[in-house]
């Protein structure tokens, strides 16, 4: 079952806006801010005061929203004002049971420890080369393109194509992503040249 630390900072920044009205009328950042904290007091406070909010995790939950694509904010001139656009206001509908849910549970927020490795998992299912490989074509046969996925140069020490690829199949472990996991260990039993140090 998901949990409340499964949310990203800035669906609580959008939810919050969400409900101050942001549909209709521009929120001020602030208010915006200060409901965000409300909903999750434990992830968005001062380390040493959990009772304040802290304008960097709240300034960045919102800049995060910003650059989400399609647009999910408009923003007025002096960025002080923010409303949901039609994309916001959609995004809204379909995950609001989610969204309920998740912060009706009488749980509190946490900081999600393992964002990090949900992120780099969701890069490698985005990836061409990953929805080539789902779709029943070769894995990837030019080295540039795994380069890209494991985040290296094609010309980077093995050692190196081997760690990313491990903290990959580790994330996608835990992630019980086993699509991705079954991916990678192909690509490298298809490619051990790229992955195994000379002589071994």
């Amino acid at each position: 079952m998901t949990s409340p630390d499964d949310l990203a900072n800035w669906e609580l920044a959008v939810w919050a806006l969400g409900l101050l009205d942001g549909a209709t009328s521009f929120v001020d950042v602030e208010d915006v801010s200060l409901r965000a904290f409300e909903l999750a007091p434990t992830r968005l406070a001062w380390r040493t005061r959990p009772d304040i909010p802290d304008y960097n995790k709240c300034s960045k939950a919102l800049r995060d929203a910003d650059r989400r694509r399609p647009p999910l904010l408009l923003k007025t001139a002096d960025g002080l004002r923010r409303q949901l656009t039609v994309e916001g206001q959609q995004w809204i509908e379909r995950n609001r049971s989610r969204m309920n849910s998740l912060l009706h549970q009488g749980e509190a927020v946490q900081e999600p420890r393992s964002r990090p490795h949900l992120r780099m998992i969701a890069e490698v299912e985005r990836s061409e080369p990953f929805r080539e490989w789902l779709s029943g074509h070769e894995l990837p046969k030019e080295k540039w393109q795994a380069a890209e996925l494991l985040r290296c140069s094609p010309d980077s020490d093995r050692r190196i194509w081997k760690e990313r690829l491990e903290v990959l199949r580790s994330a996608a472990n835990r992630a019980q992503r086993n699509e991705v996991l079954s991916f990678l260990d192909e690509l490298a039993g298809h490619h051990p040249e790229w992955f195994e140090e000379a002589g071994r």
